[in-house]
């Protein structure tokens, strides 16, 4: 070259030196020169540029050196938590009965806590898949009557109309209503049976809800009278695989003929409304009840915006004022509306609720803390034995520590084996939710199917499960043997010290309080279902039948197949009524004579006839039973002590209740008390007992049989037979009065297995680690135990002490746990009115089990110890 560029500045100069080869330098610099020459003709900013260039080509060496550094410090780390991973298989391969139990413990842990993932995430899910579901409410009614407050999920037919031309805040307001069980005729009778999933609806209920329309147009599906929406299940029901868009079905109670117009998918399980089809509310005789006097329709409300509700609920108390105050005030009895949102119908809805079964927020909460627990308990026994093998890790430490290892890379390394030892845990426990998920579901009464287990909240709860158990197991373990001082460790001096032990002795017992806990409860819990399920209910409902009379044809015919009943060998007693124990009744307001005169109350009653009382073994207490032989009881009535007691009666005998039913020429319908019955649960011992009137009526909705014990498939098949000559073509449906009376109980029943199951699931973690640890403390003792055998102890010695260390752990959690199950317990049986006591069984029973449990595990591992060969355990002194 004849002319040559100035040289570059010297800072940019070494960068080129030292981040170019001479080949690319020279490269460069012959780009540059030619630069030069251009820009030099065009400008005199010549250094400027050549600068410019300079840097430039150098940022960029830079970056590329740079970002090769940073992949060969990635690839080293890489390598270095490879290499973790293959120390940490090696420490589980070489101790595989101490891996087993960890690995073993972590399983249960996992698998409980997942399962309680699904269980509280599938009751939090109710009624999720609804699409306006944050703006929807139902109006709840709250009547206050002598200081009692009872809810109710419905109201009055006007009040949807009220507030849809009052409240701009309001943009739906849909009535629905229940019908009582019905029975359904398909067009071509081929089908007939009974359903109770069947609700009348107006047509807007599909811009309030979501349903998915297979067939038909949501926009006027219902609008026709006579018209019903059905869901797929139904259609193939009455209709088989034909298209059933056009079709008929009969309602066979007012013979009503309803035509198809719409087909739905089934709602899902986790929904609040249980429906098989809607019908048009054209077709529901809403006039005759279109007063403020009568609830009938749960009424749904959607708001324009979720935080409007205190504003609609004001716009309620208006309302109230205005038309339903002026109705109740002259009977005592308050009445106020309430909103409650959609997402709080499952789990807060503490009242009567057809419409589904509800359950408890409680519970939610209870599960979700033994979940929790379930989980630490796990990490209790993770923590517990890394730190009890801490003495045969010291010298692995002391040597990483000689050679250069920091603490932090040991850290690593110990949470990187607790890591590997919970995704372990983690992959077998997913494979044990998925094969026992039905058994689980059975369990619980739950439909929770695979798909739901995939959602994103259940796999990011299971992972975050296991991340918690990984870390959380690790962490003190990782500190604790991060922090051996390699001097001391590798001379031989004990890992082991003193605080560690007590440490240990301290992890167990918080786990057996747990554990000791959790099983009083489970006892205190059956006791209190086994107490329900065995009190004196004060009626007999075994061996009595129940049968549905569902429509004016076979009421009519009650009297023939009552005789025709009553001359079968196997049936002892025949009655009618519209109500039996452990279902709903009636309530109105009447007119009561009282002490102060006739007063104005909320009564509950029901009708029943003559043989009710002998029916159901309920017994007089003062003046007489309903009789053929007096013509005035027609209009008598039956109380409880409860309403004596209420009423403040002396002689309730020829105390009247009149309804407020008549008008001005027609006198209120009036009913003589003639009998005072004992005090019988109507409901369940969720609830006390309530006054109650029973007022003769001689045919009702219910048929009553009582049976004798001694053949009832053949008496069964009797009254089968009766019915169907007396009623022919009407379907025959029974049920036994003391099953429908304990079905009350069975969502204790399944909660209480559940708890049970988790309860029994935290034992076994808490045993699983008393295993290791007590086979780890006799293999430290393991000398010295061969050293007393030559020196004459005997099996007895050697047992006793090396039982007696976990025996006192475990009684000291026995003493922990006693009081703190107690208290729980307590509060919780003040939910029932009627209750169990909390009996020293209960505690005999878990303090004497656990301490059992413990000697057995501890007499196993001692008794093995002592009666191995000395010489093998002294040879190596």
């Amino acid at each position: 070259m004849k002319n040559k560029a100035p040289n570059p500045p010297r800072l940019a100069n070494r960068f080129l030196q030292w981040f170019c080869s001479d080949e690319v330098l020279e490269t460069l610099q012959g780009d540059l020169y030619e630069l030069y020459e251009k820009r030099r003709e065009k400008s005199g900013k010549m250094w400027a540029d050549f600068y410019f260039i300079t840097g430039v080509i150098s940022a960029c060496r830079l970056f590329a050196f740079n970002g090769e550094k940073r992949i060969r410090s990635n690839s080293n780390i890489i390598g270095m938590y490879r290499n973790y991973i293959k120390v940490a298989f090696r420490q589980l391969l070489a101790r595989k009965f101490y891996s087993a139990m960890n690995i073993l413990g972590l399983v249960v842990g996992l698998t409980s806590s997942i399962y309680i993932l699904l269980y509280v995430q599938h009751e939090l899910s109710y009624d999720g898949f609804q699409e306006k579901g944050d703006r929807i409410y139902r109006v709840i009614s709250r009547f206050t009557d002598s200081g009692i407050e009872t809810d109710y999920p419905s109201t009055q037919i006007p009040l949807a109309t009220e507030l849809r031309e009052r409240r701009p805040e309001v943009e739906l307001a849909v009535r629905i209503v229940e019908i009582d069980k019905a029975l359904i005729e398909s067009e071509n009778h081929n089908v007939r049976q009974y359903e109770e999933n069947f609700c009348y609806a107006e047509p807007t209920v599909f811009d309030l809800f979501t349903f998915k329309f297979i067939e038909g147009d949501p926009g006027t599906a219902l609008n026709a009278p006579n018209t019903a929406v059905v869901t797929s299940s139904t259609a193939k029901i009455y209709f088989q695989e034909e298209d059933p868009i056009g079709r008929t079905f009969r309602n066979g109670d007012n013979g009503d003929v309803y035509q198809i117009t719409g087909v739905i998918e089934d709602l899902p399980e986790n929904s609040h409304l249980k429906i098989d089809a809607l019908l048009s509310y054209a077709t529901f005789p809403s006039e005759q009840f279109s007063d403020w006097g009568g609830w009938f329709p749960t009424t749904y409300l959607l708001l324009k915006s979720a935080d409007q509700q205190g504003v609609v609920e004001g716009a309620l108390a208006d309302i109230v004022d205005e038309f339903v105050a002026p109705q109740f005030e002259d009977f005592g009895v308050t009445v106020n509306y309430w909103l409650q949102p959609l997402a709080d119908i499952h789990l807060a809805s503490n009242f009567g609720d057809s419409q589904g079964e509800s359950s408890d927020v409680a519970y939610i909460y209870i599960l979700s803390v033994v979940g929790f627990l379930s989980l630490v308990l796990a990490c209790i026994n993770y923590m517990n034995l890394a730190t009890a093998l801490a003495s045969k890790r010291a010298r692995e430490v002391g040597v990483r520590k000689t050679m250069g290892s920091f603490r932090k890379q040991l850290i690593s390394l110990f949470l990187v084996e607790s890591s590997l030892t919970s995704f372990i845990a983690y992959a077998i426990s997913i494979v044990l939710v998925v094969v026992l998920l039905p058994a689980f579901n059975q369990l619980a009464d739950k439909q929770i199917t695979l798909d739901f287990l995939m959602q994103p909240r259940i796999v990011a709860g299971s992972l975050l499960a296991m991340l918690f158990v990984g870390v959380a197991g690790g962490w003190y373990p990782a500190f604790y043997l991060s922090g051996f001082n390699p001097a001391k460790v590798l001379k031989g001096n004990s890992a082991n010290s003193k605080s560690n032990g007590t440490l240990r002795k301290t992890l167990v017992v918080v786990q057996f309080s747990v554990s000791i806990a959790m099983l009083i409860s489970t006892l205190v819990v059956y006791d209190q279902l086994s107490h329900m399920q065995k009190a004196d209910l004060g009626f007999r409902g075994d061996q009595v039948v129940s049968l549905q009379m569902p429509d004016s044809l076979t009421k009519s015919n009650y009297p023939v197949l009552r005789n025709r009943l009553k001359a079968e060998a196997g049936v002892s007693e025949v009655s009618s009524s519209s109500a039996k124990p452990g279902s709903d009744v009636f309530y109105s307001l009447m007119n009561i004579d009282s002490p102060e005169g006739m007063i104005n109350r909320g009564v509950d009653f029901y009708w029943a006839d003559y043989d009710f009382l002998q029916t159901m073994g309920l017994e007089i207490k003062e003046g007489r039973n309903f009789s053929g032989q007096f013509a005035t009881d027609t209009m008598a009535a039956l109380v409880n002590q409860a309403m004596v007691t209420r009423m403040q009666w002396d002689d309730p005998i020829g105390k009247h209740f009149e309804f407020e039913d008549g008008d001005d020429d027609t006198p209120n319908p009036a009913y003589t008390i003639v009998g005072v019955i004992n005090d019988y649960h109507q409901q369940s011992l969720h609830s006390p007992i309530s006054p109650l009137a029973i007022f003769f009526k001689q045919s009702s909705d219910l048929v009553d049989i009582k049976i004798s014990g001694q053949d009832i498939a053949g008496n069964l098949a009797a009254i089968e037979a009766a019915w169907a000559e007396v009623n022919p073509g009407k379907p025959f449906s029974y049920s036994f009065l003391d099953e429908d009376f304990e079905s009350q109980y069975y969502a204790d029943e399944k909660r209480g297995q559940v708890f049970t199951l988790f309860s029994v699931f935290t034992m076994v973690i808490a045993s699983l680690g008393l295993i290791g640890l007590v086979a780890f403390t006799v293999e430290l003792k393991i000398k010295e135990i061969g050293i007393r055998k030559v020196l004459g102890a005997s099996i007895t010695q050697l047992w006793a002490m090396l039982c007696k260390e976990f025996l006192v752990l475990v009684g000291v959690a026995c003493f922990i746990a006693m009081p703190i199950g107690y208290y729980i317990m307590y509060k919780w049986l003040q939910n029932f009115s009627y209750r169990t006591d909390i009996g020293w069984h209960v505690y005999a029973t878990v303090g004497l089990g656990s301490l059992f449990l413990t000697l057995a595990i501890a007499s196993y591992h001692a008794i093995k110890a002592a009666l191995a060969n000395p010489v093998n355990a002294l040879r190596t002194e």
